[in-house]
């Protein structure tokens, strides 16, 4: 089990002590039940399949944010975490390696976000319940305000 869900496990024995075992059980379950290669951790979609089991098993909240910093082009992400502050400065922190600008552009939970931005790093933000369509979403937007081509340049997912 790794590190970002024990932490979790921790976190609702602090804040429930009475879920705890719970919720470590529907944790372990998933974990059991969900086969992932290293293709599907590349591509994000372990981290799907594992979201949408916590969600189910575990009815827990989990959010994301992106971060951007416009002139640069710099971005970070967050997902899967327990309140919105976290997943802000896990964003932030992950686009401030690149960027001192960086600011926080979306927020979500339990679903998926995408960026798209044209070479001069005008953007838009796209939020659906997958990764395509979070990214067909911004992809639209952002040639709809920008009306030049544009292209994903990060996504993320949280629980579903």
């Amino acid at each position: 089990m790794s590190s970002r869900y024990r932490s979790a496990i921790v976190y609702a024995a602090l804040s429930c002590p009475w879920c705890a075992p719970a919720w470590a059980d529907c944790v372990s379950d998933c974990d059991a039940a969900t086969y992932c290669d290293s293709e599907m951790h590349a591509s994000g979609e372990c981290a799907d399949k594992l979201g949408a089991c916590y969600q189910r098993e575990c009815g827990r909240v989990r959010y994301g944010a992106i971060a951007y910093d416009a002139e640069s082009g710099a971005y970070g992400w967050s997902n899967e975490l327990y309140d919105a502050p976290a997943a802000e400065a896990r964003a932030l922190a992950n686009c401030r390696e690149h960027s001192e600008a960086c600011k926080i552009v979306y927020d979500f939970w339990n679903s998926c976000a995408a960026l798209a931005a044209d070479a001069d790093h005008r953007y838009a933000i796209g939020r659906a319940d997958t990764r395509q369509q979070a990214e067909a979403e911004a992809i639209a937007a952002c040639r709809q305000e920008t009306g030049t081509s544009c292209d994903v340049e990060v996504w993320s997912c949280t629980g579903q």
